[in-house]
């Protein structure tokens, strides 16, 4: 008979678990403006060096040095590099995800002229995107740990849910005879391949943005106006 633990064995596992629990948090949110001056100095060195070491080798004495704070500065805000790098990957993912529903409520009931039109339109925002992520202190390497961080993932996942289901609203209004299952699969396919886009061309920037911004634009919109010709052999079988 499998003897159980007994009440120690189990109190030390349960803290071994507590203890492996990575705090993504953080403690508390800036008021006044000098707080969120020291607040937004320490994400923007965490960024910065975040660009310049990568995930492994970024600590939260590394950035105390770089924004010129003392740690119980640092840790009145953040418990550790993790939750740094949540809150860097959520501004990233809120600056993207706020251009692409400005064109999408740009184009909101515009049907497309053409498949080059509907590459053209999604060619535009995938190149704002690309260029915000640019801008970002450490944008590349923000996109890198949100999904190589398991703890983080969620944070991606998140802002790719939200654009997607607003793709999809606009796709059944679009295609409202398609199986609605499959549009939602759809529009998320197609938020994953435009994000794998701009991943990239920031991590191997010897290639040509330009080309693969208009190729997997391009690559896109033939995917969805293939929603348009299924409607039409189906009607015509």
């Amino acid at each position: 008979m499998r003897k159980s633990r007994s009440r120690p064995a189990r109190t030390a596992a349960a803290q071994a678990r507590k203890r492996s629990r990575v705090d993504l948090e953080t403690k508390l949110k800036p008021q006044q403006n000098r707080a969120r001056s020291t607040y937004d100095a320490i994400l923007e060195a965490a960024g910065e060096l975040l660009a310049e070491v990568g995930v492994e080798r970024l600590s939260t004495n590394l950035v105390c040095k770089r924004a010129g704070l003392t740690p119980p500065a640092l840790y009145r805000y953040f418990p550790n590099k993790y939750a740094l790098l949540k809150e860097l990957g959520e501004r990233l993912m809120a600056d993207q995800d706020e251009a692409v529903f400005a064109w999408q409520e740009k184009f909101r009931g515009r049907e497309p002229k053409s498949i080059e039109d509907e590459a053209d339109t999604r060619c535009k925002i995938e190149r704002e995107v690309n260029a915000i992520t640019r801008r970002f202190p450490g944008g590349g390497w923000v996109m890198r740990a949100l999904r190589a961080v398991p703890t983080l993932s969620q944070v991606r996942i998140k802002s790719r849910e939200m654009v997607a289901e607003r793709d999809f609203e606009n796709l059944v209004k679009r295609f409202p005879d398609a199986d609605r299952k499959v549009l939602r699969i759809a529009a998320t396919l197609q938020v994953e391949v435009m994000y794998a886009a701009t991943e990239l061309v920031l991590d191997q920037p010897e290639l040509d943005s330009d080309i693969i911004t208009e190729e997997i634009s391009y690559m896109t919109a033939l995917y969805i106006q293939s929603f348009a010709h299924r409607r039409k052999r189906a009607l015509a079988k």
